[in-house]
């Protein structure tokens, strides 16, 4: 079997998910170059609240100075932009879920260098069921799933949404607010451990994990900590 996924990468060398470039021998399992290996910042070089990837000596984050979140502290695996943005757009809009596995590998060593507590359960930010119908695909399940393996935690489908919000695209922060403070509920005779992880697969105003953080709270988490793809 190795000799036969040596031939065929010999043959159809794996390209990098972000860049397209050829992947060297020591990052074929996350399918991610050397080179954008490189650029994933460490997580003290972006904000422990927001996870905004910050300057070399900048104090204070622009992105989140003055909100009040409910989640203690997120991670990224790399600012919304350039390779990472187009990598994003592909997988969740044009059905390439065979990323989740870099992305949620990507994930998973992001938390496991963030320093933060031991988790005790994985949550998904999730879909409305027409939205899923539509996509055909929940695409920050299958980077729970793949950063639940990971990590080896359980996986808990905890949340769902209670009404399908119009997409946040298309919205002006103040309107993402308004748009998602009502969209998330507990799914009944799921218990909740006090320290959970929130996953998505990106963070624009804050306002669809704050509140997905916030149902999670009111069901009994004590600390609810969140992991994107982009930021």
């Amino acid at each position: 079997m190795n000799l036969f996924k040596a031939l065929l990468d010999l043959l159809f060398p794996p390209s990098c998910v972000f860049c397209t470039g050829r992947v060297g021998e020591g990052t074929t399992a996350l399918l991610i170059c050397s080179l954008c290996l490189a650029q994933v910042p460490v997580p003290e070089a972006c904000c422990f609240k927001c996870a905004q990837p910050l300057a070399a000596g900048q104090e204070g984050c622009p992105q989140c100075s003055g909100l009040s979140f409910a989640f203690k502290s997120a991670c990224t695996v790399q600012a919304y932009r350039g390779a990472v943005k187009r990598a994003i757009h592909n997988y969740k809009y044009h059905g390439r879920k065979e990323m989740a596995k870099t992305l949620g590998g990507l994930m998973a060593q992001q938390i496991r260098r963030s320093g933060w507590p031991k988790m005790e359960a994985i949550v998904p930010v999730p879909l409305h069921r027409s939205r899923l119908s539509e996509r055909g695909y929940d695409q920050a399940l299958l980077l729970a799933q793949v950063v639940a393996a990971e990590l080896r935690l359980p996986l808990k489908k905890a949340l769902q949404r209670k009404s399908a919000t119009p997409s946040q695209t298309k919205l002006v922060a103040r309107e993402r607010w308004e748009n998602v403070s009502q969209a998330f509920e507990l799914v009944a005779g799921v218990p909740l451990p006090a320290r959970v992880l929130l996953v998505d697969d990106l963070l624009t105003t804050g306002a669809t994990a704050h509140f997905a953080a916030q149902a999670l709270l009111d069901g009994g988490a004590k600390e609810v900590y969140l992991a994107v793809v982009g930021r």
